[in-house]
Formats: C-alpha cells, structure tokens, sequence
C-alpha cells in the first residue's frame, strides 16, 4: 500500500478487495472492527476474517536466501521473468513451484523437453528431380484433350453449327466438322456420348405425335373456377423469358389460372432445323394439357432460312410466303382439340433496321390468326411506344412515373415491360373466357 493510502496493484484490491498488506491497523490485531476471539487470546480486527489471497500462496524460498523471514512479499504480485533453459533453477517441490514447467520437471526429471523432445529432423535424400512439361506439350495436351471430348459431343456441335445463319462461315465450319463426325461415328465415340447424355437425362425423350393431340369435348367455352382452373400453356423464345413468367404469375395470382412457361432462347420459328417448335408444341400439348396457349415468336425469325434446298433471303416474298406457311402450322397444332390460342405481336424495338423486320412479321402473325378460328392476335405495339410512338427505354406506368420497360440492347423486356405486357394480355384471356363476370363469347381478332 503506498503512503497516500492507495492500493498500487495487487490482486485483492483488483478483485474488489481494499485491505492492507498488515500492520496494527490492517490483518495484524488492534484494529478497529467487530470483537472476536483469536486463538492466542488476542481480539480479532476487522479485516481478520476476510480472504486474503497472498496467504494462500506458498513460501518465498528466495526470500529465505537473502536472510528474511518466508512468507509473501507485500508488494509485487506481478509474475517473475524467469529464465529459460539450462539457465533455468532447479529445485525440489518441496520448496515450492513457480510455474508448470518447474512442476513437471519434478514429476519427470529424466524427460526430455523442448528441442531435444524432438529428436533430429529426418534426413533428406535428394532423388531425380520432376520433369516439368513445357509450354509447347502443355499446350499439345490441351489440344488432345478438347478434341477427344469432341469426339464424344461431335453430334451436338455440329447441331450449333448448323443452326447459326446461312453463309460462307457456316459452310467453312461445317466442313471442317466432317472428318471429326466420321472418326467419332467409326470408332463408335457418338455411341458412348449419347449413353451418357442418357445417364444424366440429357439425351433425347421419346416423342408425341400429333394424333396424341385431342381433346374428348370442347375446351371452350366453359366455367372457370378455383377447383377447375385455367390451364394456360406459354411457349416463345428470348422474348417470352419475362413475359412469359410474368403472365404467369399474374393468372396464378387471381386463382383461376395455372399456368406454365416454355422458353428456348435463340429459337423460332424460322429454324427448326435448331429448335423443332412443332413437335415441342405438341409433346406440350399432350402432357400438360392446356386449356390455352399464348405464345410469344419473332425475335430471332429474321433470318434466312432453308426451304427445298435453297436459301431464301429475309423479307423476300419467297421467305414471307415460308415463313407464313410455318406460322399457320403452329397454329393448326394448337387449336387442334378446341384450344384457344393468344398469339402476341413483338413490341417497338430501338434498331430501325429490326424494327422493320419485327413489323413485317406482326402482319403476317396477324393475317394468319384471322385464317385461325380460335386465334386472337394481340399487338402490344402501341403498349409499348411512347406518347409519340416511338421507341423509348421509359414509358410513364399507370401512376404517371417514368419507368424503365427495356433492356439494354432494345430489344428484351425488363421485369416492369413483362408486367405491362402480360397484364394486357391477360386482360383478354379473362374476357375470352368469362373470367371477369362476363359471358364467354367469341372474340375477333384485335
């Protein structure tokens, strides 16, 4: 205890515990407190029975040394630096320990501890030195490697092949493509890729035909209820990505509609050489059996296509003539069995190059739908135009705020253009089908 009366440090006084170290006021008799009774008759102070927690610790051997009676030394509580290794003291445990070291030193004196508790490391024996392969073999390696696994993949990518656009690239790639597709089918290659393209459910389904499609009564009109829902199938390319799941969500949503979206980007139906639209419609058809159909196509039909042998340029009468011809077949599969089919026109797009290829393909959706009965053409042009008619990324929604309703490359839809579009299209679907109180009734084509 210093002389100001603080306590400088030591553990009683850090635990909450502010007594003296001794002396006639403190521990060692006479001091004020309650009386008691000691066993050398003298009074018992006050502080006498409180903990002390330097009593407790065993004797100080070095203060026996320097000549001083044994016992705790008041002031410095704080641990020793002691030293370490040879320069370390020994001694017995009956003069004390100091530290877990010293106490297992007792226990084990012969024992060996730090360094020598480890023992020399092994002995390294310098053997032949890893040949490392150089850039040139690594790079030879790599190229084996992809061409092998081509060899086992070589049917689907000469289906990408052949999917990209008529030209002089396509014939290029196509060539180089054969020797590759004889030796993977001589050495049987195609055979083991396609088993494991099976194995993983990636392989080829078996197929519906088109006389599977058939309905055993009309499907309309009739009453659409919570128990007996709509059952709307959406099928499309790119472009029916977010519609299609927000048409979706929005007839699930009233309770009436359960719904299913079917999207392959980069297809149409300009190419069923890539995507056979055809018979995915009516392996669709059969195992969900929809009620309706809304299908949304055109974003990637602007193309030149394949027909008898020659190719015919995009926008030519030959490929309008087509290209209606393949309209008019979709149409055919989806009405089959008294479906309702909603077939929605493009939006405005930002290219005016592609714009004027969207708006060709619109009429032609729409000269075919009034050949149709049971197909309604939906526009959403206008929709999606501003005040003037014109392209633009923000239109105003029904609140009067500037909404963002395109992507980036003017052409996709962000999540509020989905919602925009579907709402409108469902809003024919529920009147077609009565399902906002009004009677079921035919409805021509807008």
């Amino acid at each position: 205890m210093s002389d100001d009366g603080r306590y400088e440090g030591e553990y009683p006084g850090q635990e909450g515990l502010p007594f003296d170290d001794g002396g006639p006021a403190g521990r060692g008799g006479g001091g004020s407190g309650r009386p008691g009774a000691r066993p050398d008759g003298g009074a018992v102070g006050a502080d006498e029975d409180l903990f002390v927690w330097s009593d407790l610790r065993p004797p100080d051997r070095r203060s026996a040394e320097r000549g001083r009676p044994a016992g705790p030394e008041p002031r410095d509580w704080r641990a020793p630096q002691y030293p370490t290794g040879a320069a370390r003291p020994r001694h017995a445990p009956s003069d004390g320990y100091e530290t877990s070291e010293e106490w297992e030193e007792w226990l084990e004196p012969e024992a060996r501890r730090g360094p020598e508790a480890v023992g020399p490391l092994p002995e390294r024996h310098p053997g032949p030195r890893r040949r490392r392969l150089s850039a040139g073999a690594a790079l030879l390696a790599m190229l084996l490697g992809f061409f092998l696994a081509g060899l086992f993949d070589v049917a689907n990518i000469k289906k990408d092949v052949e999917a990209r656009p008529y030209g002089a690239l396509r014939s290029v790639q196509l060539a180089l493509l054969a020797p590759m597709s004889a030796l993977s089918g001589a050495v049987r290659a195609d055979r083991l890729g396609a088993a494991v393209a099976d194995a993983l459910g990636r392989g080829a389904q078996p197929h519906h035909s088109l006389a599977e499609v058939k309905a055993a009564k009309p499907l309309w009109p009739r009453a659409i209820t919570k128990k007996k829902p709509l059952r709307l199938y959406v099928a499309g390319d790119s472009m029916d990505q977010v519609f299609g799941s927000s048409l979706v969500n929005l007839g699930e949503a009233t309770g009436l509609v359960k719904g299913r979206n079917d999207y392959h980007v980069s297809s149409g139906l300009s190419r069923p050489d890539f995507f056979n639209w055809p018979q995915r419609l009516v392996d669709e058809i059969v195992d969900f059996r929809p009620d309706a159909a809304a299908v949304l196509f055109g974003a990637n039909d602007g193309q030149d296509v394949m027909y008898q042998g020659k190719v015919l340029k995009v926008g030519t009468k030959a490929w309008q003539d087509v290209y209606a011809q393949r309209v008019g077949a979709a149409m055919d599969i989806l009405t089959r069995g008294g479906r309702r089919v909603y077939w929605i026109g493009n939006p405005i797009m930002r290219d005016f190059a592609y714009r004027q290829r969207i708006a060709m393909m619109n009429h032609i959706y729409q000269a075919e739908a009034k050949k149709h009965p049971g197909v309604t053409f939906i526009s959403t042009w206008q929709l999606m135009s501003n005040d003037k008619g014109s392209y633009s990324d923000y239109l105003k929604d029904a609140g009067g705020d500037s909404v963002l309703m395109r992507a980036p490359d003017g052409i996709h839809l962000t999540r509020a253009g989905g919602d925009r579009m579907a709402a409108l299209v469902l809003g024919v679907i529920e009147k077609d089908w009565g399902m906002n109180g009004a009677s079921a009734s035919p409805s021509p084509s807008p």
